[in-house]
C-alpha cells in the first residue's frame, strides 16, 4: 500500500510502461514463438499421418494376400476392414464372395450395384462393373454391411471341420440372400474324403447344416 499510495502519478506511469512493454512486447514474442511451435507440430502430425497411411496401405496390402490364402482369417478381416471403409458403415450388400485365389464383394449405390474384386496382382480391393438382370427389386436382395463378421471364415472352417472332419479342405464361401428366408446366409464349398460338400450357416457363422 505505501508504494502504491506514494507512487502517485510516477507509479502509475512506470505500471503503464511495464504493461505496455508486456503486452506490446512480450505478448507478440510469445505468440511468434507459439505459432512456431503449431506449424512445426502441425508439420510433424502431416508427416506422421502420412507415414500412418503407407504403412497401413502396405501392411493391409500384405495381410490380404497373406501368402495366397485368401480364406484365411487374417486375410479376411482385412478384407473386411477395407470393405467397410470404402463402402461405408450403412452400407448394404448384394453378396460376398472368398475362395483360395481371391474374391469379389457386391454392393448397392443408389438404384444402382458396383463392386470391388481382390487376388493375386492385384492392388488391395479394386473395383470391378456388377451388372444387374432380371425384374426382381435391387432393395429386396441387399443386407446390411453389419453382417460382415471379420472372423467368420475362421468361424466356418472350425465349424466344418467338426462336422465333415480335418481333412475337409474348404474352396469357396459366399455371402448372399437366401431366396427362401429373406436373410443373409453363409455356403460353404470343399472337399472332404474325395467327395464334393456343401454346407450353409447363418450370416455370423452359426447354424450351420450340410446341403449333400
Amino acid at each position: 500500500m505505501l508504494l502504491v499510495r506514494t507512487g502517485g502519478i510516477f507509479g502509475l506511469i512506470i505500471t503503464a510502461m511495464v504493461a505496455g512493454i508486456f503486452f506490446f512486447v512480450v505478448r507478440p514474442a510469445i505468440n511468434d514463438t507459439t505459432d512456431r511451435a503449431f506449424d512445426t507440430a502441425d508439420r510433424a502430425l502431416d508427416e506422421a499421418a502420412r507415414q500412418t497411411d503407407d504403412i497401413r496401405s502396405t501392411i493391409e496390402q500384405s495381410t490380404i494376400d497373406a501368402g495366397g490364402d485368401y480364406l484365411s482369417p487374417a486375410s479376411y478381416a482385412a478384407v473386411v476392414g477395407q470393405i467397410r471403409q470404402k463402402v461405408g458403415a450403412d452400407g448394404e450388400l448384394l453378396g460376398l464372395t472368398v475362395s483360395e485365389h481371391g474374391g469379389n464383394v457386391k454392393y448397392r449405390t443408389g438404384d444402382r450395384a458396383a463392386g470391388y474384386q481382390w487376388g493375386p496382382g492385384r492392388e488391395g480391393l479394386e473395383p470391378v462393373k456388377v451388372t444387374l438382370i432380371g425384374s426382381g427389386k435391387l432393395a429386396n436382395n441387399v443386407f446390411p454391411i453389419a453382417k460382415l463378421d471379420p472372423a467368420a471364415t475362421a468361424k466356418l472352417t472350425a465349424a466344418v471341420k467338426s462336422k465333415a472332419g480335418a481333412a475337409f479342405d474348404a474352396q469357396a464361401m459366399t455371402l448372399g440372400m437366401n431366396p427362401a428366408t429373406g436373410a443373409a446366409q453363409w455356403t460353404i464349398t470343399g472337399e472332404g474324403d474325395g467327395r464334393s460338400l456343401v454346407f450353409t450357416a447363418k450370416s455370423d457363422g452359426s447354424g450351420l447344416e450340410r446341403v449333400n
